[in-house]
């Protein structure tokens, strides 16, 4: 696809943001569906230096959104899109637009998995090779994003006969955060380490076999996340590596679904490298449709494990 003078200036307004991979791709993607919408309306091309995007535009778009049949948090990660672009190509016209109002959806936290689901997800991962299986043990041990686990260093970790630890890099605000490894995690990596190309760089993971071992990009993470569905049912719901991420914060803050004692959000937020326990407790600790039927099914004892 044509680089258009607007996503030029966009890409570089982003990367000067310091945006994380994941927010600048799924921010490019959105605001080529806008652009595509303005083309459509009228007639002209976006000008980065000269954004007249109105009111009424935002309405007729909202429209479009609903009409094509957009679920309510689809139409709401499209406005934040745009409201994000517009805010670092044009502040002054950010602050005065009028938004039109969005449709809202039940709020509702991410789902996890249940402990069946994660077991066949465990097993799945050991039939891939030792890189890829210790990327979806990290992510299923550690909650990690996607972009922090392919930017992971050899020296910020540490493995010991019975702990460990890996200090992961938030790009998008520039700290570090440090979590505790288990068992299954630190087993999954020594085998990784022992067979891991001689990379001249620091990253702890690497291609396997293109020379010179380059470091991995996020999308090698989803597709390393994604390669379990090979070994898994057809209808199974694994969905992308952020489900990992979910699962474990669900499962440390209701105390995996009220088996155990539930986990306080400070040590949550820490986990998950989150600067504030807010985030965590907003997102979830709100009921997720699965975790409400588990609820109901405890009532008959018919809960399924």
């Amino acid at each position: 696809m044509e680089q258009t003078p607007f996503m030029t200036a966009l890409d570089r307004a982003l990367e000067a943001a310091d945006y994380s991979e994941g927010t600048r791709t799924k921010c490019r993607c959105d605001l080529r569906h806008f652009e595509q919408f303005w083309v459509g309306t009228t007639g002209e091309q976006l000008d980065p230096d000269d954004l007249h995007i109105t009111a009424v535009d935002l309405q007729e778009y909202r429209q479009v959104l609903v009409r094509r049949k957009l679920c309510p948090g689809s139409i709401q990660r499209k406005f934040m899109s745009l409201r994000a672009a517009i805010k670092l190509l044009n502040p002054e016209l950010a602050v005065s637009m009028r938004w039109p109002k969005l449709p809202q959806a039940q709020p509702t936290s991410p789902s996890g998995f249940t402990t069946n689901q994660r077991n066949a997800i465990i097993r799945a991962a050991e039939r891939l090779s030792p890189r890829d299986e210790c990327i979806v043990k990290l992510l299923l041990y550690t909650g990690a994003r996607a972009s922090t686990v392919a930017s992971a260093k050899l020296p910020n970790l540490q493995i010991g006969d019975r702990s460990g630890w890996i200090e992961y890099d938030v790009s998008k605000n520039r700290r570090t955060y440090r979590v505790p490894l288990c068992s299954e995690a630190r087993h999954a990596l020594n085998r990784w380490l022992e067979v891991r190309p001689p990379a001249a760089h620091e990253f702890l993971f690497c291609s396997e076999r293109r020379l010179p071992f380059p470091p991995i990009s996020r999308a090698v993470v989803w597709a390393a996340w994604r390669s379990l569905a090979a070994y898994l049912p057809k209808d199974f719901p694994l969905g992308g590596p952020h489900a990992a991420r979910h699962d474990v914060a669900r499962r440390l803050l209701s105390g995996d679904e009220g088996r155990t004692t539930p986990t306080p959000a400070s040590d949550v937020a820490a986990l998950l490298g989150h600067a504030d326990a807010r985030i965590c407790v907003a997102i979830y600790s709100r009921p997720s449709p699965e975790s409400l039927e588990r609820a109901v099914g405890r009532l008959v004892g018919d809960e399924e494990e």
